[in-house]
């Protein structure tokens, strides 16, 4: 059993002998405090992290629901001396090898984190996607028996041209597995450019946009449980699950957001009045790991698994609609239904107003450009935005976004005037087309564009 869990995970970093704990004595090295990580189902005993074996099921970066308890480690990120797109990763453990899985991720040069990148097999060297300036670890631990006993990372000389200059300074705020989705290419948002002046075109210098793809979505209920980046699910929740790790937040935290669109199309058959449809959108942090595979990050290009598939393409929908793998996951299960992404239950009842499982649009906001990102913050940290079609409580509801949800402030106005976390004013910012929430609520953004 273990072996086939195993096979759909990414592999694991340089393992040294059970027991002792690596040394960095070597130049460049940053070890990481096994004391300072935000642990979740793991305790620290003498020295180092271990199962909390009364803690229940805990959360998991890659098990197959029902499978032995599991935690996670997540260190605080730490700046490097230059900005680089290689890292080198050490970790010491004790007890079976496989039962330690380590990825890194760093931030980008527009401040945006870029995805969690799983260590190689038997090696320290990590090629990440872009040149970063702050890195962070995570660790994900299964089976009663292993512990980690020391971890580090160090930045290497770049696989590119990577002018080796003073780290940027970073501009702004910052792991339940679910068993139960037509691939589309970039869809673009609107973007804001840098303006020289106060007002300026949005339009021009446009930012990368998002990728984005139509998936199947159905509803993850299970309040109580807890999701894989350790959040206890509540009723009405507004966060989303997709099945890869890659792209899985922190506690909390909303670094990978997604704006979800419904489209009228229900059911699997795809069923209803699409042309006709007025689709709600909504912004939400992506806490889980599902539905169906946990490995399978469809959205990119170089996928970790599934390669054959094309891109925007989950794995489950090929299997359910074309007898992919013979129909199956990558647990080797049945796929009863073509998901390609969990929505809680608030986003999927409130939010989107979905009548019943139901093919919508996903953007992909972290694989896009940043130009002056917000943080969606609200005064219950719970209770999410209203998103209008315009700047002001008479324009029509367009949707919601999630506390902690992180979008990017396309251009300003001045609208009708509203008070929150971040004070009261009557700034209102664009962060989707006919999409505004007040400056109120939105942390971040200041120097955002007027809208012309």
């Amino acid at each position: 059993m273990r072996g086939r869990r195993w096979a759909v995970a990414g592999a694991l970093v340089l393992l040294l002998p059970a027991g002792p704990r690596p040394a960095f004595a070597e130049t460049g090295w940053l070890p990481q405090d096994l004391e300072s990580a935000d642990r979740i189902g793991l305790v620290l005993a003498s020295g180092t992290l271990r199962l909390d074996e009364g803690a229940g099921p805990g959360a998991s970066l890659r098990r197959e629901r029902g499978a032995p308890a599991s935690g996670t480690a997540t260190f605080p990120e730490q700046s490097l001396e230059r900005p680089t797109d290689t890292v080198d990763v050490r970790v010491g453990s004790s007890g079976d090898p496989e039962d330690v899985l380590a990825e890194v991720r760093g931030v980008r040069a527009d401040g945006m984190w870029t995805e969690w990148h799983p260590a190689p097999e038997r090696g320290g060297r990590i090629a990440l996607s872009s040149d970063v300036s702050r890195v962070q670890l995570r660790v994900g631990i299964d089976g009663p028996g292993t512990a980690l006993t020391g971890l580090g990372v160090r930045p290497l000389e770049g696989t590119g041209d990577i002018p080796f200059t003073d780290a940027p300074e970073d501009p702004g705020p910052e792991p339940g597995t679910r068993p139960d989705g037509d691939g589309g290419g970039g869809e673009p948002g609107t973007g804001g450019g840098e303006p020289p002046e106060d007002e300026a075109d949005p339009d021009d210098d446009v930012p990368e946009p998002p990728f984005s793809a139509r998936l199947f979505a159905t509803r993850i209920g299970l309040v109580g449980e807890t999701t894989a980046n350790g959040h206890v699910i509540r009723q009405n929740d507004h966060f989303v699950a997709l099945p890869s790790r890659r792209g899985l937040a922190t506690r909390g935290g909303g670094e990978y957001t997604v704006r979800v669109c419904s489209t009228g199309a229900l059911g699997p058959e795809g069923k209803g009045d699409t042309e006709g449809h007025d689709a709600r959108c909504a912004y939400l942090p992506v806490w889980d790991v599902g539905p169906w595979n946990i490995t399978d990050d469809h959205w990119n290009g170089d996928r970790q698994s599934w390669r054959d598939l094309d891109r925007g393409r989950p794995q489950a929908q090929a299997a359910y609609t074309e007898e992919h793998n013979g129909g199956l996951d990558g647990f080797g299960r049945r796929v009863r239904n073509p998901a390609g992404i969990d929505l809680a239950d608030g986003a999927f009842n409130g939010a989107l107003q979905l009548p019943t499982n139901s093919w919508v649009r996903v953007d992909y906001l972290w694989t896009g450009e940043y130009r002056h990102r917000i943080e969606v913050t609200t005064a219950t940290q719970r209770e999410p935005v209203v998103v209008r079609t315009g700047p002001g409580p008479e324009y029509p509801t367009a949707g919601l976004a999630a506390h902690k949800a992180n979008v990017d402030a396309l251009c300003r106005v001045e609208g009708a005037p509203a008070a929150g976390p971040q004070g009261t004013g009557e700034t209102w910012y664009r962060i989707g087309e006919d999409h505004y929430i007040p400056a109120a609520y939105a942390d971040g953004g200041a120097g955002a564009p007027a809208c012309v």
